[in-house]
């Protein structure tokens, strides 16, 4: 079998899937694989093909399950049924975060050359840790320490396999906690107090008629819902991080926070004699990524 014969065949109609298990397993671009037509595919990587594209098709399995990792700003990361797949709203927020902390050494060069300024960055709800991965390998001289944290073991197992694949030369103290939250907090405040932190949230806030109405069948069978949706009106996850928040964090903390339009709105009228809620990117029409800051 040559790659010409297994894409013209008419049993695979899901082509965009066919191509990409081709890609993967015989280790060609998309050039390649259009001119080297009359490439051979031994029979090992043929039964690869085969039963990727199966899991795709037929028992509804994302392909970046099938394929065991995600492409995301550059970097390849490890994903599984555990974690979500992330979103192309994700890299909205890295570039968020990213654009808040060179904005800040900008204005206050000396945090590039005294260690003891640096960032803290907390993580909350990590999944398979490709937010803050992705910041820390763009700002790596102004990060001194980060947090890792999820409910999830499982969710953290996949973060620590990412960290020693991609981190394992950083200086960085990278810290991975099991918990619920910000209930890890005070049992570090020797680390993070009265220094900067930028903490960056990605909580489920989607309302639950919408994702069911909304999300491909397989995002709705293989991905955890929970990762999803939560709550009357999906905020009850940010409120809860947001009351658990020491006093002697809310100064020096900056939240980065995605969620819809109508629910800045809502936690921003909550909390308004801690925080200021300012929207700074927007992903398609009702999609924010929110920038929340002591109210002075």
């Amino acid at each position: 079998m040559n790659i010409s014969g297994l894409l013209s065949n008419s049993d695979f109609k899901e082509k965009h899937i066919l191509q990409k298990l081709i890609m993967e397993y015989t280790k060609c671009s998309r050039e390649q694989m259009r001119t080297n037509w009359d490439q051979e595919i031994s029979q090992e990587t043929y039964d690869k093909i085969i039963r990727g594209y199966k899991l795709a098709t037929e028992e509804q399995m994302p392909l970046d399950y099938v394929l065991g990792y995600v492409k995301f700003f550059g970097n390849e990361f490890i994903v599984n049924e555990n974690t979500l797949v992330p979103r192309p709203e994700t890299e909205y927020m890295v570039q968020a975060v990213t654009e808040y902390i060179q904005y800040s050494n900008a204005s206050n060069p000396s945090n590039l050359s005294n260690p003891s300024n640096n960032l803290i960055l907390m993580d909350i709800g990590t999944g398979c840790w490709v937010l803050w991965t992705s910041v820390l390998l763009q700002n790596p001289e102004q990060i001194s320490t980060v947090f890792f944290t999820d409910i999830s073991d499982k969710a953290l197992l996949v973060a620590k396999q990412n960290s020693d694949r991609h981190l394992q030369w950083f200086r960085q103290e990278m810290i991975f906690v099991w918990t619920d939250l910000l209930a890890f907090a005070d049992n570090y405040k020797e680390v993070w107090q009265d220094k900067p932190i930028v903490l960056v949230a990605n909580l489920p806030y989607i309302p639950e008629k919408m994702f069911d109405q909304n999300s491909p069948e397989n995002v709705q069978k293989r991905e955890p819902r929970l990762a999803f949706v939560w709550g009357e009106d999906w905020l009850i996850y940010y409120r809860q991080m947001l009351d658990q928040m020491p006093e002697a964090m809310k100064k020096t903390v900056v939240c980065f926070f995605e969620m819809m339009t109508r629910q800045v709105d809502i936690l921003a009228k909550e909390y308004q004699k801690d925080r200021h809620f300012q929207e700074v990117k927007t992903f398609h029409f009702n999609i924010r990524i929110v920038k929340a800051t002591y109210n002075r």
